[in-house]
């Protein structure tokens, strides 16, 4: 029944945002490439690279590598030079050293699998190598979507000229002019006619949080004018940002459950207090992410044909209820076997719980062990994934520790970096207010932390906001004032007085 229970739930879900949540695969790399998808609405002519990853794909023999090799290089063997002429091919440069390495570039994100580009996401600046890569379960559409309501963002504006196709010889960066001979340009993306237009609901309060996110980075990248690779990485970033808040925080907009706050360890130890409350919160984090799958199954279950037509509660025979969402979300024949029900209501019974409340959350539990496949998974899996959160070993107890590439776009899409600075406080307050991340540096810290269950002293939250501080400072995103006021900002922007 676990697969038939995570089909409808995973439907109903991405029903719901509008990008899956129950497969546990997504990475920044699979939202780029959607996002990337969605802007130029294209794809890569990538015959060549089609040969590449055949050439290089582990599990072929080495007759098949060479063969697909051979097959590249008669397409267009001048694009390999001397490369191309050595006559024991097996052997050869291009076999054993320059083919290998093109395929560690393009997967230097883990997402490039097998011996086609049809199911892979490469870790390319550049619109010719774009696939349709179904993993990202159309979280970068959602982003996409996000970003391009009016008034479309200026973040757009920029993903496109650094990945676009057009002025490539004179206008590129060394990555792209070395992937260009892997490609043969793009071809346009299939319209389906038919397909309805998403409905333009009203942003939610955190999908407008997100649009100013977005915002505030475009603002601070045209103000720096950095490598264009960092930023399309700080871009792609800040999407894998936004959908792991959006999805995090699904339970606190459609379940009604509290507003979380996380705390932000700068604490830069492995134990401590605050790496303790940090933790804390983020495992609420992951228990709200839990009820919220539970109470969705219990708003689908309510609505089971014989509830809707007022018969009975779904409560009274709930076997049959849970029977007939399977089948009615599936298709298929209500299941035979559906143990894991009985074994549930019999414990729930004789602990004399209530089986409205209880059942749902049983089953869920069922979803929680299959690496990472439940809302609860992909939180955790794409806050590891994006940099925020840590230690990214197997260990189920995760805190808030952001990477500087990561605190770098937080604070860069917090307020607007290209005015004037902020004073520390004050940019703690935005910090609360964007993303629900707290240092310890604010009075009302101690008592969201409490409220959360998860206590710590105010000394040592001062001191976390100190090591928080000097870690902006490190970073050139803060600076200490001669009056002893800390600003966080562009620090070019500051006379140090």
């Amino acid at each position: 029944m676990e697969a038939e229970l995570r089909q409808v739930l995973g439907g109903e879900l991405q029903r719901r945002h509008g990008y899956g949540v129950m497969e546990g695969k997504i990475k920044p790399v699979h939202i780029a490439n959607a996002l990337l998808r969605e802007e130029h609405q294209c794809v890569g002519k990538m015959s060549d690279l089609k040969h590449l990853m055949a050439a290089t794909a582990s599990r072929e023999t080495a007759d098949d590598r060479l063969e697909a090799a051979k097959r590249m290089l008669e397409r267009n063997r001048e694009r390999w030079g001397r490369l191309g002429e050595d006559t024991n091919l097996r052997r050869s440069a291009l076999m054993t050293r320059v083919l290998p390495l093109l395929r560690t570039i393009l997967a230097t994100d883990g997402a490039a699998f097998g011996k086609s580009p049809e199911f892979s996401s490469f870790s390319s600046p550049t619109a010719l190598t774009i696939t349709r890569d179904p993993s990202d379960e159309q979280a970068g559409t959602f982003v996409h979507r996000l970003w391009s309501r009016a008034p479309r963002l200026r973040v757009l504006d920029l993903l496109r000229t650094l990945t676009s196709v057009d002025d490539l010889l004179t206008n590129t960066d060394d990555l792209t002019a070395v992937l260009i001979p892997l490609t043969d340009g793009t071809t346009p993306l299939r319209q389906d006619r038919g397909a309805p237009e998403p409905a333009m609901v009203p942003l939610t309060d955190v999908e407008k949080r997100l649009r100013d996110a977005a915002r505030d980075l475009a603002a601070y990248e045209e103000k720096v004018l950095p490598n264009p690779m960092a930023t399309l990485q700080r871009i792609v970033l800040l999407a894998s940002i936004s959908v792991f808040f959006h999805a995090a925080t699904r339970a606190h907009e459609i379940a009604r459950l509290p507003r979380r706050v996380l705390l932000l360890d700068a604490s830069n130890a492995k134990s401590s207090t605050i790496a303790d409350v940090s933790e804390a919160t983020v495992t609420t984090l992951f228990a709200d992410a839990r009820a919220y799958m539970a109470h969705t199954l219990r708003e689908m279950l309510a609505a089971t044909e014989g509830s809707r037509r007022g018969r009975k509660r779904w409560t009274a025979d709930p076997e049959r209820a849970v029977g007939e969402m399977l089948k009615s979300r599936t298709g298929g024949k209500v299941p035979t076997n559906l143990k894991e029900v009985v074994d549930a209501l019999e414990e729930i019974e004789g602990n004399d719980a209530d089986v409205g409340e209880e059942l749902p959350v049983r089953l869920v539990s069922l979803l929680d062990g299959g690496n990472g496949r439940s809302l609860e998974g992909f939180i955790r899996l794409l806050g590891l994934r994006c940099g925020l959160l840590y230690p990214q070993q197997k260990n189920p107890h995760k805190r808030v520790v952001p990477m500087d590439r990561t605190l770098e776009v937080l604070v860069a899409s917090t307020f607007d970096l290209s005015g004037p600075p902020l004073e520390f406080r004050d940019f703690l307050e935005e910090l609360y207010r964007r993303w629900g991340i707290v240092v310890g540096g604010r009075l009302e810290d101690a008592r969201l932390l409490t409220d959360a269950g998860a206590h710590a002293s105010s000394a040592d939250l001062t001191d976390n906001a100190g090591r928080f501080l000097t870690r902006l400072q490190s970073l050139g995103l803060a600076r200490k004032m001669a009056d002893s006021v800390a600003v966080v900002g562009l620090m070019e922007n500051t006379d140090g007085t």
